[in-house]
């Protein structure tokens, strides 16, 4: 039944690297939150990097939040479901959905995701319009591909850090490593702790990839980094390449 749903999931979602407009992406979303509830978990934990704040879709997940989180609180799989539905308002950077989230503040089995979600709303809010921009769509690349690309291209060291978890744990295309040494370049001086995770991601993406070429970067961060989490990481990115 798992890999069923797996494939389930794969079809209605693959059309994310081909869309040919937000609003295929919109319509994709509506007909997933309408239908089955075993295929909302999966779909919501996208909502993190597809730059998605249309409140046709969040206005689903909004309702599905308030008729199941009662019912829900008994049963694990079910109550994780119900907690990416809060995550996911969060996500939407859509402030209308702040007075459904803070409900959630004080409830001993959801608190910790509403506040999470609080804490996410602003940043997305900034981060949405930008992950989705497709003005600076470059149609030889995936829409996925393109998204990782504004969101390094971006002024916003946090939202570089997504990208970079994009490329570590998704993305080996050789555009999107090769915005990523340029930023480890410019940032892995930073004595700025607030940006030393984001900066080890960065590190992280390009040693998983295990090409030779960005040995000498990593060295150059290990060597020359001044923040020691930045130092450590440049080790553990070289690392792969044992």
């Amino acid at each position: 039944m798992k890999l069923i749903i797996t494939i389930l999931m794969g079809l209605m979602l693959a059309g994310h690297a081909v869309a040919k407009s937000a609003e295929e992406d919109v319509a994709r979303y509506v007909q997933i939150f309408s239908g089955a509830a075993n295929l909302h978990s999966d779909a919501a934990d996208t909502f993190a990097w597809v730059g998605l704040s249309d409140t046709a879709v969040f206005d689903i997940i909004e309702k599905r939040l308030l008729e199941d989180h009662e019912a829900a609180r008994s049963d694990r799989d079910e109550k994780n479901r119900v907690a990416r539905y809060i995550r996911s308002l969060g996500f939407s950077g859509q402030p209308k959905y702040a007075p459904t989230i803070r409900k959630f503040e004080q409830d001993r089995v959801y608190e910790r995701y509403a506040k999470a979600a609080l804490e996410d709303l602003p940043h997305y809010q900034k981060w949405n319009p930008i992950i989705s921009n497709r003005a600076s769509f470059d149609p030889r690349y995936s829409d996925d591909v393109n998204r990782v690309m504004n969101m390094l291209r971006s002024d916003d060291l946090l939202l570089k850090q997504i990208g970079a978890k994009r490329i570590y744990f998704q993305h080996s295309e050789d555009e999107l490593l090769e915005l990523l040494a340029k930023e480890v370049r410019a940032n892995y001086a930073s004595t700025d702790p607030r940006f030393s995770d984001a900066i080890a991601w960065m590190l992280k993406g390009l040693g998983k990839s295990r090409k030779p070429k960005y040995i000498p970067l990593l060295e150059e961060a290990r060597a020359n980094a001044r923040d020691s989490k930045i130092r450590k990481y440049a080790q553990v990115s070289l690392d792969y390449y044992k």
